[in-house]
């Protein structure tokens, strides 16, 4: 009968497998982690990025009434912002300026707005594209298709009186109206005459937001907002609340 003999060690060769497997589990695992905390850099990184896309050019989400309520620096300023640091602080005193449209929320790291996950500078320089390279390969967030998009629209009217009818040959009469923000930190306003059937057009001319528009005819006045979307054509109707002609 055979006796079990009792191994009171490690050969050299099992310990030598012993460590090979190891290095293997942590090579395994060493890439795991760094395969698991680049992915979370890449999520940080693009959540941010929709966040500051959504400072310049409003959420579309935020609805009131049926109509997008929030168009961002844009939608206030008319323009788009030269450099990130604008969601931030006010470029020039300007009037329209609502800001900070870009929440920080630790005040030792202030340029938090401007750098992804991998400590790199976001690519920003005044269009419609924020880059990130910090992970080795580019990360892009298109604002729109172009800056026209977002800062020359169209809108496209018809105003009628309390009969619903065209004004006619009291058309050269009317004066239609619409302030928007023109750019540079204060507003402006373009008018038009309607045709005698009461269409009138402001083209390639208002940036994306929310805007006041207004019809005149001798004393009476009828006046609304309406919003502007990006590259979309934008349609309003002006109805007198009385027979003005």
């Amino acid at each position: 009968m055979n006796e079990l003999r009792q191994r009171n060690g490690f050969t050299l060769i099992e310990m030598v497998l012993v460590i090979v497997i190891m290095g293997i589990i942590s090579t395994i695992a060493m890439k795991s982690l760094q395969s698991s905390t680049e992915q979370r850099r890449f999520d940080a990184t693009t959540e941010e990025m929709e966040v500051l896309a959504r400072a310049i050019v409003g959420d579309e989400r935020l609805v009131s009434g049926g109509v997008r309520a929030d168009f961002g620096y844009v939608g206030d300023v008319g323009a788009l912002p030269s450099s990130l640091d604008d969601l931030i602080a006010n470029p020039g005193g300007y009037a329209t300026w609502k800001g900070p449209y870009f929440r920080v929320d630790f005040s030792e790291h202030t340029d938090d707005h401007q750098r992804d996950a991998w400590n790199e500078l976001y690519t920003y320089t005044g269009g419609v594209t924020i880059a990130s390279s910090g992970g080795g390969s580019a990360i892009t967030r298109e604002l729109a298709n172009s800056v026209n998009d977002l800062t020359l629209n169209t809108i496209n009217g018809i105003v009628r009186d309390n009969r619903l009818s065209p004004p006619g040959d009291s058309a050269s009469s009317v004066t239609i109206t619409i302030r928007y923000p023109n750019g540079s930190g204060a507003t402006t306003s373009a008018s038009a005459t309607p045709s005698n059937s009461g269409e009138f057009s402001f083209s390639s001319l208002i940036p994306i937001g929310i805007h006041a528009i207004e019809a005149v005819i001798n004393a009476d006045t009828v006046s609304k907002f309406v919003a502007v979307y990006p590259g979309r054509d934008s349609y309003t109707e002006l109805r007198f609340s009385s027979n003005v002609w």
